[in-house]
């Protein structure tokens, strides 16, 4: 019989779940959610997650003993690293310290990933997936709540990137609050953002500019940062979601960035009464378990938080056997092994004296070849150290910079008529504006236009002022904008 695999995808608008028999999908089911993931506090809205998905899975009657769950990739951080290769025993704190050292979030708000993807006789490579621990634990507490413990876990563009059978190309999908850009370079994705539009309420030309403007944003960060690796004028660029709907998004992205655009789909056998078109993040959840179908993605880490993890099968349940089928079977062994080795106790003994002096010898040898590769370790570290650096810095920087100039464009473009800016002075936290304005009703339409942009946190007139300007009465006027995510 086929082996059934059932996988769970949850964002801010829908909970959708699809089982496969194989590699056949045997069940897609979906119901609408209208929650925000990121606001915990609301314990109705959390009721109502759980009560759904409760709902999801006794509808369809699907047994939730074993599945793979899936969330946004939203506020989650990825990095490729490349350390000395190192002993198992070493690996976990050495993985700890490159995230503490490369990720831009302190780690205890984030839950940290990582998997050793290849390795040679003197360094190893691997992938790090670092998620925002408030919504992980959300999440995955509703679920326990609602009788769920998934055992594999993954944020939506490394589920949807395992659908690209090249080792090299460009992802986007498009959904109704947010977008993912992946840039696969010989199996490792890098970078992998997900942006949030800027509202709901944008129509479907608006949504296309912004995911081209980011994207050829994206493709010139990775080309600079790569300039050995440029990516070749005949990567595809894969569609899914919003833009794979609508037949224009393919021309439109191919003009804007000179590269073939195809829709991504899926490799699983599917009914014709079936659409998996609108369940690509659960194909590649499910393709965790399916690596034949799965395309040349080299990272497939198992995201789900080592405290969530099923726990391990207790001595007892291993040992809960019909006691006369086990009694015989310790008996039989004993017997056998007690019989097999009287007739050969001398002769094991001297071998293991002689194992013992080789041991001895190959362990002084071990220990003068260690000390040569930790000196020539330690050389090629500083100098990766140094190079990982300057990359940090330099993505830190382009990030931040473009964070700027959208606040800069948000705060011009929503500029009521007759108002006057005199000066705009952004604190990082923070933004102060300065200007005049014909009377108090404009400046308020202004803070109302800033506010629907949903950049800004909280936005405080601070002050307005009656002033004389050339024989015509006017308002000086001071607002003071806090960013997104500033404490």
């Amino acid at each position: 019989m086929a082996r059934k695999i059932t996988s769970l995808y949850i964002n801010d608008k829908s909970i959708r779940l699809m089982v496969t028999s194989g590699k056949r999908i045997s069940k897609l089911a979906e119901v609408p959610l209208d929650i925000d993931l990121e606001d915990v506090s609301d314990e109705d809205k959390e009721a109502e997650l759980i009560e759904k998905i409760k709902h999801l899975f006794s509808d369809n009657r699907i047994s939730p003993t074993r599945f793979i769950f899936g969330m946004s990739g939203l506020h989650s951080l990825s990095r490729p690293v490349v350390l000395p290769l190192l002993p198992k025993a070493m690996q976990e704190e050495a993985m700890t310290r490159e995230a503490k050292r490369l990720l831009p979030v302190p780690p205890e708000q984030l839950h940290i990933s990582w998997q050793i993807v290849s390795s040679d006789e003197s360094r190893m490579r691997a992938f790090i997936v670092a998620m925002p621990r408030q919504t992980t634990d959300y999440l995955l507490n509703a679920l326990d709540q609602a009788g769920l413990r998934p055992y594999l876990m993954d944020i939506k563009p490394l589920a949807l990137a395992r659908l690209i059978k090249e080792d090299t190309a460009i992802l986007i999908d498009a959904q109704e609050t947010e977008f993912d850009i992946v840039i696969v370079s010989e199996g490792f994705p890098q970078p992998m953002r997900t942006v949030s539009f800027p509202h709901d309420s944008l129509s479907y030309q608006e949504k296309l500019a912004i995911v081209k403007d980011e994207l050829r944003r994206t493709v010139q960060f990775y080309n600079s940062n790569n300039p050995e690796k440029v990516l070749p004028e005949d990567t595809t660029v894969y569609i899914s979601g919003e833009l794979a709907d609508n037949p224009d998004s393919f021309d439109s992205i191919s003009r804007e960035l000179g590269y073939p655009v195809a829709p991504l789909t899926s490799p699983l056998k599917c009914p014709k009464q079936l659409d998996p078109s609108h369940y690509l993040v659960n194909v590649g959840l499910t393709l965790k378990e399916l690596p034949r179908e799965s395309g040349s993605l080299l990272a497939n880490i198992n995201t789900l938080p080592g405290n969530y993890l099923p726990k391990p099968m207790s001595r007892g349940s291993l040992l809960a056997i019909p006691a006369a089928v086990a009694g015989v079977a310790v008996i039989a062994t004993f017997v056998f092994i007690i019989q097999s080795t009287a007739s050969d106790i001398k002769a094991t003994n001297e071998q293991i004296d002689e194992n013992n002096f080789d041991i001895s010898r190959k362990q002084i040898e071990k220990q003068r070849l260690m000390a040569d590769i930790e000196d020539l370790s330690g050389k090629i570290a500083s100098l990766e150290i140094i190079n990982d650096s300057f990359s940090v810095v330099y993505e830190t920087i382009s990030l931040a910079s473009e964070s700027l100039n959208a606040d800069i464009n948000a705060i011009v473009d929503n500029l009521v008529s007759a108002i006057e800016l005199e000066s705009i002075i952004h604190r990082g936290d923070t933004v102060s504006i300065k200007g005049i304005s014909p009377s108090e009703v404009e400046v308020l339409e202004y803070a109302r236009k800033l506010d629907s942009t949903r950049r800004f946190d909280e936005i405080v007139i601070s002050k307005i002022k009656e002033i004389d300007t050339d024989e015509i009465q006017a308002q000086e006027y001071h607002l003071t904008l806090k960013l997104k995510g500033a404490d």
